[in-house]
This record gives structure tokens, C-alpha cells and sequence, in this order.
């Protein structure tokens, strides 16, 4: 039995308008009409027939002479439905600049979905997800799995009206549900069938992430109207998520991987995409995050609000007919994209008409707009109402240089809203828009979420866990102290004092207690400093330097050995203690090795590849085995535990993808969608649940 929605969403010209128990109204389009409250009837015990089963009624307690007692009725409390109306139940989206889900969602968002099967269908593959779908009435919720990746190729699924499709993205460590298509055909993978649809917590990705798709590359050479190199007409174009009825809801989403749009809205209103992060939809000629199309009406009216955007050709685009209004705020521009910005087309330039009209009304505030290459906003015409760009920060140095208004003019406000003068921030840097911060990526698949604010950059930092509570701290060294933040989160901290700088030093546990160690080969002896806190310790006198050695636990006691190459042999120094003892026969050299656990049983393995094979050495002391058919080489390769299971994955990335290959026995899948490599990223377990996450610096 599908639960049933409590509470109603009423959409208007521009507005959205919720009753949540007392909470505020919905977002609103400035300039709207004013907002419509739905009337909600709560179910009420009191009204509505007495029924009786014949028996007699039960009399009222004035009806009780004093000290008579009597059984209470049976109870019907066990037969009640569950009540479900948390689940639709609006909270306050009202986030402190620290909060990870500000832009785009992810990690605390309140407004994030928990499992719930007694309000909900819940479903793990596609036979169920389009079964449960069909069967589904307005007000149900269907929730697909986190754990679930579901391949949903072919015609698009249907979602009714009224139908919210969700899962758990930025509950814990989740990343949610992946919905994803392989194929590039003229096609919206999923389709709002009616009106108030609600996408929620979900990854939608689509198979055409890239500018120009390598498939076709002799068919992409001719020149679109602005006389640039496109891909606009060689291929089919996909699209995430389609809408030509009113009031679709996207949010806390990850929508990224379509030549046409993310977003595909038509003949319709009251819409609002909000807190999801939209990327890598940037096919050279199309290439949108909210397209407003032509349709049969040409009418279309969307807030787009809260959202990471980065790697399209146009965040938001329209065709140009006067019935098209948006207003995009507060969102984050990230400084990767191939075209400008904000967008309206003009009616004319599509139909040929005459007409000077680009779109109705345009509303363009407190964003943070961060391509330094590319006009933050392009009207191609006179917008019917008007269009205004203001407070927003702005990486373009001035009002020309951010702004172009061409074929038609007027109508085109600059530094202005509706009401006066609102001055945009010009010349910016992201670091002038908004805090920099460390941030990561859970199992490499979860949503951003924020650590702690500073500019320190990978080559001044080191990871490890110094105080072997299971979560990963950031290390680093300045001014003759080592210096340490304790997950990632809140401030610097002196761990210890010593001129021995971060390039001077490897990291392990030496003495096995859990906690990482700080080791150092000055050429006469080897040393450590345990929790990188102590004073430091002779493991024993040695010549060997830290750039020909390997610092991992080759025995599985729990201790750190040293590891080296001479030509014929591998070497340990079992816990770096112990003289060099022979490992291995063998002539492959230290830059041809990689190292990693890749049959779980806690010793470290050697890795290599050769002739289209990769081959690994249990414990690297034993010989040769086949590990994978596979001719991608080892200087593309990176490795990390991003499943969890205790066995080192290989990673590369390939075509704004980075793929994975579990153990590195499995064949690839894919684990984002990112146009960098992991070669620029560090791995450690932040949130301490024994899976690798991705660390980057320099986040916004």
C-alpha cells in the first residue's frame, strides 16, 4: 500500500508555494503574483459516523456510578496506518556558509529522504523500479536502494504525477541511488509524465559527459552560429530529466553526463531545481543544465536555486520565446565551462520572425559565477520584461566584459535589480566569492563535503592517523613544527617541533599501535617518531634513502617494513628494524612496482603490468600471477580501497570518467563522472568506515 501525501505543492506563475506545518512558504519568483496556500485537511478522529458492530455502546464516565469499574474498549490502535508525514514535510533550507549541502546538496541536507517501507516502495533493480512506477498514484514515494546502480537504457521511465522518485544522497556516507544510460540516442532517461514530480536525493548519469563524443570525431567539425567548433548535429543528443507539465522538483541530485541538458523543461511551470549538483553536460553546441525549450506554448517559468554547476556549455539556456522566465540565486559556478554562462536565445534568431524579443523575464542574483574565459550572461535580443545581473561575484573584470546583449537591444539591466542600484563584485577569484576549504569525497562516489577552511594545496600536506581513532588527518609542516588537523576538521594543531620538512619524510606504523608514524632515512640512520609526536627513534643505522624505498607491511604483524630493489632482488627490513633480508628474486625495478592489498589478508602485494597483463606478487614474495587482462599501463593507474572490502582497487580515468576495477580482478565500472585525474587527489577514510574516500584541496 503506497503511502499517500499529506501536504500539497501549489505552483503559480513563478512561485511555489508549501504548506509545511507552520514552516515558510516555498521559493517565489520576484515579481509573482503573491503566493497560493493550499488548504490541507488533516484527518480528524471526531468526525464522520459512529459505527457500531451491534453491540452496546460504551457509556460515558458521567454515566458511571463512583467506584464502578469497567474494561476499556479494544483497542484498534495496531490496525492504524503509519504515519508518514514526516516524509513530506518541508524543513528549513537555511545553511550556514560551513554546511557542505549549501551548493548542491549532499552531506546533512535536511530535506534528505530515510528508507521507510511502510511509506514507501522500495526497489533495487529496473524491472521493480518501472513496475513500481506504473503501479504508483499521486503522493506515493518510491525509493530506490543507496546501494543500487541500475543500467535504465531504453525508453524513457514515466514518473505519474504527483510521484516523488528518491533515495538517501548525503544521508551518512551515502551517495545515493545511481540511474544511469549507456546509450546516446534522442532520448530523456527519465520523464515527469504529469505535474508535481519530485526527483530527490538521486545520481542520474548519462553516457555523453564529454564536449565532442569520441565516437564520432570526422562528423564534429563544422561551426556553430557563433562560429566556434561544435558537436551540436553529429550525434544524438540525451537528456536527464524531461518535464512539460508543471511543478517538477529536482533536488539534493547529482544530474551530470548529457550532450543535451540535465534538465529539459517545456510548456510548463512553477518548477524549481534546487541544492543538486549539475556537471559535465557540455557537448560543444548544446550542452545546458536547465534548458527552457520551445515547445508548443513557449511558455516556461523555473527558479534555479543552490546548485554546484561546473563543465557546461550554459548553467541555464531558453529558446527565446517571451513566455520564458527564470530566476537563478545563490548558485555556485565552478570555473570549468565552454560557453557563457547564463543564456536566452532570441525569437528570432530560432524562427526567423522578425521578432526582437529574447525570453520574458531574467533574474540573475547573489550567484557565484567563477569562468574566467566567458560572459556570465548572453541575450539575444530584448527580453519581453527585462533581464538583470546583480550581486553576484563575478570572475569577468567589468560590466562589459560580463554581460552582451546582441541583435536587439534594451530591456537589459547591468549592476541593477528591479528596484535600483545592486552592484555586481567584478575581477574575483573563487577565493574572494568564497571560503577555500579541504573537502572530500565518500568511497569517491558521495557528494563534496566540506573539512576545514584552508588554502594549504597537496604539496604541502600529508595524510594519516595520528591518533588511531579510524579517521584520517591532514599533516603538514611549517616554520620547524609539524603541524596537524584532527580529520580534517577544525584548526591547526602542533603535533611536534622539528625542522625536517613534509618532502623528508614517509609515514607508517612502526610499533604497531594503530597510530601513524613519522619516518625518516637522513643517510646515516633511519628514524621515527611515533604518532608523529615523540621524540624521534633509531629503527637502525642505514644509507638508504627515502626515494628508494617502499614503507608498507609486507609480513601482516601490523608494523611498517621497509622495502627496496637492488636489480636481482627485493629487500626488507623487516619493521625497519631488521637487516636487509632477500624477498624476492627479481629483476623488476622500484618505478616499475605499485603496491596494494589485492587478496585482502593484510600483507602488503607487488604490483605490475606487462604485455597486455596485470600481474601481482602475494606478499611480494612470491612469484609472479595473472591479476587481470588488461593493456592499460601503469603510469595511468592509481590504487585505493574505494569498495570497502579490504582488497586495494585499481583506479584510472578515461574520457571525464574515472573507472574502477575491483581488486583489480574485476572488469571497469564506472565510479564518477570528473575530468580529474586521481592522480591529483589523495586517498583516506574521513569519515572512519573503513572505505577509501577522495580528498581534494582548493573546494568550494
Amino acid at each position: 500500500m503506497f503511502a499517500k501525501r499529506l501536504l500539497n505543492l501549489l505552483f503559480t506563475f513563478g512561485v511555489m508555494s508549501v504548506c509545511a506545518c507552520g514552516q515558510d512558504d516555498g521559493p517565489a519568483l520576484v515579481g509573482g503574483p503573491d503566493p497560493i496556500t493550499p488548504n490541507v485537511d488533516m484527518p480528524n478522529d471526531t468526525q464522520g459516523p459512529v459505527v457500531s458492530d451491534g453491540g452496546p455502546l460504551a457509556p460515558d464516565a458521567a454515566d458511571l456510578e463512583p467506584g464502578t469499574d469497567m474494561a476499556a474498549p479494544p483497542s484498534d490502535q495496531g490496525n492504524q496506518p503509519p504515519d508518514c508525514s514526516r516524509h513530506y514535510a518541508r524543513r528549513p533550507l537555511d545553511a550556514a556558509q560551513s554546511a557542505s549541502w549549501r551548493y548542491g546538496g549532499g552531506a546533512g541536507y535536511p530535506d534528505a529522504f530515510e528508507r521507510d517501507p511502510a511509506c514507501m516502495t522500495i526497489v533495487d533493480t529496473k524491472a521493480a523500479l518501472e513496475a513500481a512506477l506504473e503501479a504508483a498514484q499521486s503522493g506515493d514515494i518510491v525509493y530506490v536502494e543507496d546501494d543500487a546502480e541500475i543500467d535504465i537504457t531504453g525508453p524513457s521511465i514515466c514518473i505519474p504525477g504527483g510521484v516523488w522518485l528518491v533515495s538517501g544522497r548525503g544521508r551518512g556516507s551515502s551517495a545515493g541511488a545511481l540511474l544511469y544510460g549507456t546509450e546516446i540516442v534522442n532520448r530523456t532517461l527519465l520523464d515527469a509524465c504529469g505535474a508535481d514530480v519530485r526527483l530527490s536525493g538521486i545520481r542520474l548519469h548519462g553516457p555523453d559527459p564529454s564536449q565532442c563524443p569520441p565516437q564520432y570525431p570526422d562528423n564534429c567539425t563544422g561551426e556553430d552560429r557563433t562560429n566556434g567548433q561544435n558537436c551540436r548535429d553529429c550525434m544524438p543528443r540525451t537528456s536527464g530529466i524531461r518535464s512539460r507539465h508543471d511543478g517538477l522538483e529536482v533536488d539534493n541530485s547529482e544530474i551530470a553526463g548529457f550532450g543535451l541538458a540535465a534538465v529539459n523543461l517545456s510548456d510548463s511551470v512553477g518548477h524549481w531545481i534546487h541544492h543538486s549538483h549539475i556537471h559535465h553536460n557540455q557537448r560543444q553546441g548544446l550542452g545546458y543544465g536547465v534548458l527552457l525549450g520551445r515547445g508548443s506554448t513557449g511558455v516556461v517559468k523555473v527558479l534555479v536555486e543552490h546548485n554546484r554547476m561546473d563543465y557546461m556549455r550554459h548553467a541555464i539556456a531558453g529558446s527565446g520565446e517571451p513566455g520564458q522566465d527564470y530566476e537563478a540565486r545563490y548558485n555556485l559556478v565552478l570555473e570549468n565551462a565552454n560557453g557563457h554562462v547564463f543564456d536566452m536565445h532570441g525569437e528570432n534568431e530560432n524562427t526567423d520572425n522578425g521578432s526582437e524579443l529574447a525570453g520574458g523575464r531574467m533574474l540573475i542574483h547573489n550567484n557565484t559565477v567563477l569562468p574566467p574565459d566567458h560572459y556570465a550572461l548572453v541575450v539575444r535580443g530584448r527580453p519581453q520584461t527585462g533581464s538583470w545581473l546583480y550581486d553576484n561575484c563575478l570572475a569577468r573584470s567589468g560590466p562589459s566584459s560580463a554581460a552582451l546583449q546582441r541583435f536587439f537591444t534594451g530591456n537589459f539591466h547591468v549592476d541593477r535589480s528591479p528596484s535600483g542600484s545592486a552592484p555586481n563584485q567584478y575581477n574575483q577569484t573563487g577565493a574572494d566569492c568564497e571560503p577555500v576549504r579541504w573537502c572530500y569525497s565518500a568511497g569517491g562516489s558521495g557528494p563534496w563535503r566540506y573539512l576545514t577552511a584552508s588554502s594549504f594545496g597537496m604539496d604541502r600536506l600529508a595524510l594519516g592517523d595520528f591518533d588511531g581513532d579510524g579517521k584520517t588527518d591532514v599533516f603538514s609542516t611549517s616554520s620547524g613544527k609539524w603541524r596537524w588537523v584532527t580529520s580534517g576538521l577544525g584548526s591547526w594543531k602542533d603535533l611536534n617541533t622539528s625542522n625536517v620538512t613534509i618532502e623528508n619524510l614517509g609515514f607508517g606504523d612502526f610499533d604497531g599501535d594503530g597510530k601513524t608514524d613519522v619516518f625518516n632515512a637522513n643517510g646515516s640512520a633511519w628514524r621515527y617518531s611515533s604518532g608523529g609526536s615523540s621524540p624521534w627513534t633509531t629503527l637502525r643505522n642505514a644509507t638508504e634513502t627515502l626515494s628508494s624505498l617502499v614503507l608498507a607491511d609486507f609480513d601482516g604483524d601490523g608494523k611498517t617494513d621497509v622495502f627496496t630493489t637492488t636489480g636481482t632482488h627485493w629487500r626488507w627490513s623487516r619493521s625497519g628494524t631488521q637487516a636487509w633480508a632477500n624477498l624476492n628474486t627479481s629483476s623488476a625495478a622500484l618505478s616499475s612496482l605499485r603496491f596494494g592489498d589485492f587478496d585482502g589478508d593484510g600483507k602488503t602485494d607487488a604490483f605490475s603490468t606487462g604485455s597486455g597483463q596485470w600481474r601481482w606478487s602475494p606478499g611480494a614474495s612470491e612469484p609472479w600471477r595473472p591479476l587481470n587482462s588488461s593493456g592499460v599501463g601503469l603510469a595511468s593507474l592509481h590504487f585505493a580501497d574505494v569498495t570497502g572490502d579490504g582488497k586495494t582497487d585499481v583506479l584510472r580515468a578515461n574520457g571525464d570518467r574515472w573507472w574502477v576495477s575491483d581488486g583489480g580482478n574485476s572488469g571497469w565500472r564506472m565510479l564518477r563522472i570528473d575530468s580529474k585525474s586521481p592522480g591529483n587527489a589523495l586517498f583516506g577514510d574521513f569519515d572512519g568506515d573503513g572505505t577509501a574516500d577522495v580528498f581534494n584541496t582548493g573546494c568550494f
